[in-house]
């Protein structure tokens, strides 16, 4: 039986799946690196409710939305990454570590802030607004994240979990509200290549349902992207009967 990618209680607790995933082509996606793109579809849409490329195209709004919430939920879990290294002995990842590499470019941490872990970035920005995202990030979440290049930079509507959003010239100050823990599981039962297309489906195990119900079940179909190495994604989940 295939044995389920686990859930863990927050979105940054993705991070050893999620970190680093590097260039491929269509004939190279491993198992382990199709499971990292599903995880990550899951994630935005679960937050965002931006369910992939029925949303995106034709809409840099919904773009730049997953996007920005893409590239902050990396910073987390780089963040926590780092904190779970120190709290259990391990050297921490150099700052210079990239968030993720796409196309050849590096997402570098100083890209993608937080209240927390710089709170002077924020001295004298509302409170409402808990991150933010460099232009040059948002750039390259859009590709890491929709497989869609950004060909401009704008004021997106909110919705999801992502509040209030300000655009200035250097990039996004946005709120992100209501970040929380999802309690499912995703069991893969198919991954097999169609053509220049791949298809990942299974089911979504909610944590919290009474033994015996059905799962809900998912379907992923990735194909190639505007740049190499990324990922186009139609995200579909199924209500059990």
């Amino acid at each position: 039986m295939p044995a389920p990618l686990k859930r863990l209680f927050a979105s940054a607790m993705l991070a050893f799946s999620l970190f680093s995933a590097s260039p491929l082509c269509a004939a190279d996606l491993s198992r382990d690196e199709a499971e990292s793109v599903l995880w990550d579809t899951f994630t935005i849409a679960s937050y965002t409710g931006l369910n992939g490329e029925s949303d995106y195209a034709g809409e840099p709004g919904n773009i730049i939305c997953a996007a920005l919430f893409g590239a902050f939920n990396a910073r987390m879990e780089f963040d926590f990454r780092q904190e779970y290294l120190e709290q259990n002995g391990g050297a921490a990842s150099s700052e210079d570590a990239p968030l993720f590499t796409v196309n050849g470019r590096p997402l570098m941490p100083d890209g993608v802030h937080t209240r927390e872990n710089y709170p002077s970035f924020f001295r004298g920005v509302p409170e409402q607004y808990t991150a933010f995202v460099s232009r040059e990030a948002a750039e390259l979440a859009a590709l890491h994240f929709t497989g869609r290049i950004l060909k401009e930079h704008r004021q997106p509507a909110a919705g999801g979990i992502l509040g209030e959003t300000q655009l200035t010239p250097k990039g996004y100050f946005i709120g992100v509200d209501g970040l929380g823990d999802i309690p499912i599981d995703l069991v893969v039962r198919k991954y097999a290549r169609e053509g220049e297309a791949w298809i990942i489906a299974g089911d979504l195990i909610d944590m919290n349902a009474d033994d015996g119900d059905a799962p809900s079940t998912f379907w992923l179909r990735l194909t190639p992207g505007e740049a190499p190495g990324t990922w186009k994604r139609q995200y579909m989940e199924k209500p059990a009967r």
